[in-house]
């Protein structure tokens, strides 16, 4: 009875399942027309805008040249001591017939402490590499702020990971340009050249716009034309009409950028996969959105 009953509740979950999984007749096909009595195309629109940026945040990423790794191609500074081991039966620590422990015995039990202590010297004479701290890059803001830069829109962060050692200077631009963006990175790279041991590690610059609704809209009716244009050659090479659309979105949009445009920002490690550009300074100031859409139309 138990088996009956669970065979009728895995059918029963299956049924569910697959209906739910069913695409209504009323949602256009994602990749190819509905089975339907009437005649129908689908065509694929995909829809471009650019806009000139509202703002740019550029992020600058630094870090020390020098570190800890650079010990191992520098010779040891360890003190060189004797290696205490001898052929001799008597330096294994076997005792000897008297009982007493043999001379060369003593002279390392005696050696011992000293060894202990001139290794803990050296360890502590090893050069420790030097934390980044936002007095540290304070020069770098300082050359931003020169260059017109609100302190405000300037901001410092440092990395929680003492093993990464690196830090962030963040900077928001109101209507930013290409050549006031070009100008931002030049006068960092240039101030931190200045410093000792100190680089930048990568520069980022993501570019948004304040109003991202209407930046939607009319990409969503520049993917909509050219559908249109699209259903419209093709209806004519077949001699038909077209007939009102019906319209789906594709699942991968979902990874388009909305309303920013980045370019050279590194990823998360989680995104590891996906290829991260290189900033390129002659990018324009702009915010690039992208739409495809599905348009389906029934002919007559």
């Amino acid at each position: 009875m138990r088996n009956i009953t669970a065979l009728i509740l895995v059918s029963i979950t299956v049924t569910v399942g697959i209906g739910a999984l069913t695409p209504k007749a009323t949602n256009a096909q994602l990749f190819y027309p509905p089975a339907s009595d009437r005649h129908s195309l689908m065509v694929i629109g995909q829809g471009v805008v650019r806009v000139p940026a509202d703002t740019a945040d550029i992020e600058l990423v630094f870090s020390r040249e020098d570190s800890n790794d650079d010990l191992e191609t520098k010779p040891s500074s360890l003190p060189q001591t004797r290696n205490i081991s001898s052929p001799s039966r008597y330096a294994s620590g076997t005792p000897r017939a008297n009982g007493s422990p043999s001379l060369l015995e003593q002279q390392d039990r005696a050696a011992s402490p000293t060894l202990l202590l001139n290794y803990k010297t050296a360890a502590e004479s090893l050069p420790s590499k030097k934390s980044l701290t936002k007095a540290t890059l304070q020069p770098v803001v300082n050359s931003l702020v020169a260059k017109g830069i609100s302190a405000d829109k300037i901001k410092v962060q440092i990395s929680p990971d003492s093993s990464e050692n690196s830090a962030k200077i963040l900077v928001r631009l109101e209507k930013p340009t290409r050549d006031r963006v070009q100008e931002i990175v030049a006068t960092a790279n240039k101030s931190t050249s200045q410093l000792e041991n100190l680089s930048v590690k990568s520069v980022g610059v993501e570019y948004a716009v304040n109003d991202c609704q209407a930046l939607q809209s009319s990409v969503y009716q520049s993917a909509m034309k050219d559908a249109q244009s699209r259903a419209q050659a093709l209806a004519t090479a077949m001699g038909v009409k077209l007939d009102i659309p019906s319209v789906a979105e594709p699942f991968y949009t979902l990874f388009y950028s909305s309303c920013s445009s980045k370019t050279g920002v590194p990823l998360p490690s989680f995104a590891s996969l996906l290829l991260s550009p290189t900033y390129n300074p002659d990018a324009p100031a702009e915010v690039e959105m992208r739409k495809d859409i599905f348009v389906t139309y029934t002919t007559k």
